[in-house]
């Protein structure tokens, strides 16, 4: 079952993460059109990766899902805590 909670922080980093990535191609000065088609297309596949895992952890039941919920908002969580820890 810890599994899952693992699993779960590991989506939520990964999605901070490229979420970060993403925002710095954006926001840099020399930034183009491209940058919102890659913003939209990031969050799509961000989220369709939190909910495959939601749903596959569903399908095991409802403790597994929980624990998936979990994990990946502490992973979101931490990494948003550590990504601006510095600012």
């Amino acid at each position: 079952m810890i599994l899952w909670l693992i699993g779960g922080a590991v989506v939520g980093v990964l999605n901070v993460l490229s979420l970060d990535w993403s925002l710095g191609r954006l926001l840099h000065p020399a930034a183009s059109l491209g940058g919102v088609a890659l913003i939209l297309g990031g969050a799509v596949v961000r989220w369709g990766i939190a909910a495959g895992l939601l749903l596959v952890a569903l399908q095991r039941g409802i403790g597994a899902a929980l624990l998936a919920l979990g994990g990946l908002w502490l992973g979101r969580w931490v990494m948003i805590w550590r990504l601006h820890r510095h600012e």
